[in-house]
């Protein structure tokens, strides 16, 4: 036991860095980055997460990622439109900062983006459904789904984004 506990030491040692560069970068956020990154480590300490004995770094690098997209996955509506716009666009005002942009933005697309783009939008971001799940509720196919979703984010940043006006 004690050897597994300074094993995992070690790998917080020689890892840290590397995982939370990577959660930095998904989650936009310092807080959340190191909680992402602790849990997992913590998860292994307490045994609900086993190592393998080969490529450790490489499958917490993934455990990191997965951890990051269920937190992504959680985010209301809101959260997703700020990211993603704040991910794409780097001259935008920082989210922190303008969270009643955001809500101009989900307006704006409420009414302006074609009903069944909306639809998708709202279903994608807000309800977080997978493309097929969404394909199927609406009955159409994920292509469709997928470039309803592309129309909605070129409105978008059309829209938003201060270096196209």
């Amino acid at each position: 036991m004690k050897s597994e506990k300074s094993e995992v030491e070690h790998l917080y040692v020689s890892c840290y860095e590397r995982l939370y560069a990577l959660a930095l970068l998904m989650l936009k956020d310092e807080d959340e980055a190191r909680d992402a990154v602790s849990n997992i480590f913590a998860r292994t300490v307490d045994g609900s997460l086993s190592l393998p004995a080969e490529r450790t770094e490489g499958y917490l690098l993934v455990a990191v990622r997965n951890q990051c997209l269920d937190r992504i996955r959680q985010l209301t509506l809101r959260e997703r439109v700020e990211r993603r716009l704040s991910l794409s666009e780097p001259s935008l005002t920082p989210v922190e900062t303008d969270r009643e942009q955001a809500a101009e933005i989900i307006a704006y697309a409420e009414r302006t983006l074609p009903k069944q783009t909306w639809q998708v939008f709202q279903l994608r971001f807000d309800k977080g459904l997978l493309y097929r799940e969404i394909a199927e509720q609406l009955g159409i196919s994920e292509v469709t789904v997928y470039k309803h979703l592309a129309l909605a984010l070129r409105k978008l940043k059309e829209e938003y984004n201060p270096n196209r006006r």
